[in-house]
């Protein structure tokens, strides 16, 4: 099967595009071929489709004016692009695939190429690794003034400008206000056949949005369990391990910290939250916690191995973070808020903990707990792996997207100009 693999960046962007690749290489192990479309930039890896992307467009880092000077470009590319169209066109036109699964195609690409997929009778299927569908700033959540919101769920996206939801900006919250009433007044998000949601929850905030609940499926992530060997030795520290921002909660767990003096956490990561998490340690006068900074690799990986567990305390909508994927194939129990997808991931008295977001005394009883039971790590530990293999793995991802394939393709193959 020829499956066109599509995401507005050919780098690893982030969670997005590491299971983008992922899946290319899942697929490209079974015999398919996978064809990737994107967008150019400096940062792509090598393929010998590039002649097809689309031009690069970078909205971050233009000055004021220099946004004022592109906006008729930035408006036309966000809204629907019609390069990216024609561009996809002359890839369809020389591949034939049978599939396209798309992934990240807001603003650098535009759904425009969803007419071009219709127009070739081409099934698609997209991958949602955010809230972009019912929410014109992604998140289901409000960054400068830290608060969780659904507003916009039902169609009412003027309340994104109105709290001024991207980047505490008016005019870049207008431009995503009018991009997503356009799209929903084209009705262009029909033209795709089924929703990848790797949480059920965000396939419910879907539904809620108005979207069919025929065409939401749910499927975890994969990871290559091979990169993050099983280790159920551990040492002497519980691991937070991601970006230091404030809807990730890590202030809540530090504070939940100062109860327990005797256990350790290490909080590994970067991020514009440092500064104040760095004074919040000082102010609570907490000596258990060691701020390591951005690591990654071999090192991430022995560090994640050799903790206890890993807490993942988030105060968003989490949708299914890797950290967790990645842990569990190491062995490593999960404590987690019940925002989001996470309750799906990790399953509480089994594999891991649930806890109240913001609740740092029911916090600092589950981190108690078990860092205080070995029995119980190790019984966490063995059923973390266990989940991982029965549900992570790229054998098992396999089994169930292959199918899925083969029904869309099925459906619509009398409708393929290539049939």
């Amino acid at each position: 099967m020829k499956i066109l693999n599509v995401d507005k960046y050919y780098f690893i962007k982030g969670g997005a595009e590491r299971y983008y690749f992922e899946l290319a290489k899942v697929l490209e192990a079974y015999g398919h071929e996978v064809i990737p479309f994107s967008m150019q930039h400096p940062e792509n890896f090598e393929t010998n489709y590039a002649e097809y992307f689309v031009p690069n467009i970078e909205f971050n880092g233009l000055t004021p004016l220099q946004k004022m000077r592109q906006t008729p470009e930035i408006l036309g590319r966000i809204i629907y692009s019609r390069k990216a169209k024609e561009a996809v066109t002359r890839l369809i036109e020389k591949t034939k695939p049978d599939i396209a699964h798309l992934h990240m195609i807001d603003h650098q690409l535009s759904p425009s190429i969803l007419h071009a997929f219709r127009d070739a009778g081409i099934p698609v299927i997209q991958t949602c690794h955010q809230y972009k569908l019912v929410c014109p700033s992604y998140r289901l959540f409000v960054m400068h003034t830290n608060e969780v919101c659904e507003r916009c769920i039902s169609g009412d996206f003027y309340h994104a400008f109105a709290q001024k939801c991207l980047k505490d900006s008016r005019g870049a919250s207008a431009l995503v206000t009018i991009e997503s009433y356009v799209h929903k007044w084209m009705k262009i998000y029909d033209n795709i056949d089924l929703f990848h949601v790797p949480s059920r929850f965000l396939g419910n905030k879907l539904i809620e949005g108005g979207f069919p609940e025929e065409k939401i499926w749910h499927n975890f992530y994969t990871i290559n369990l091979e990169d993050y060997p099983y280790h159920p030795e551990y040492g002497d520290y519980c691991l937070y391990f991601g970006r230091l921002s404030e809807e990730k909660g890590i202030q809540t767990l530090l504070r939940a910290m100062k109860s327990m003096p005797e256990t350790k956490l290490l909080v590994a990561g970067d991020g514009p939250y440092r500064a104040f998490l760095e004074g919040l340690k000082f102010e609570l006068g907490l000596e258990n916690v060691t701020f390591l900074g951005n690591k990654g690799g071999d090192e991430l990986v022995k560090l994640v191995q050799n903790s206890r567990f890993i807490v993942v305390p988030s105060e968003w909508y989490d949708n299914s973070p890797l950290v967790i994927y990645e842990a569990f194939s190491m062995g490593k129990p999960a404590i987690v808020s019940t925002m989001g997808g996470m309750p799906e991931l990790v399953d509480d008295g089994i594999n891991g903990f649930h806890f109240q977001a913001g609740d740092e005394e029911e916090l600092s009883d589950k981190v108690a707990t078990l860092w205080s039971d070995t029995d119980l790590i190790q019984k966490f530990s063995k059923n973390a792996r266990e989940k991982a293999d029965r549900e992570f793995s790229p054998a098992a991802h396999y089994n169930n997207i292959i199918q899925v394939y083969e029904k869309l393709v099925s459906e619509k193959k009398y409708l393929s100009k290539w049939s």
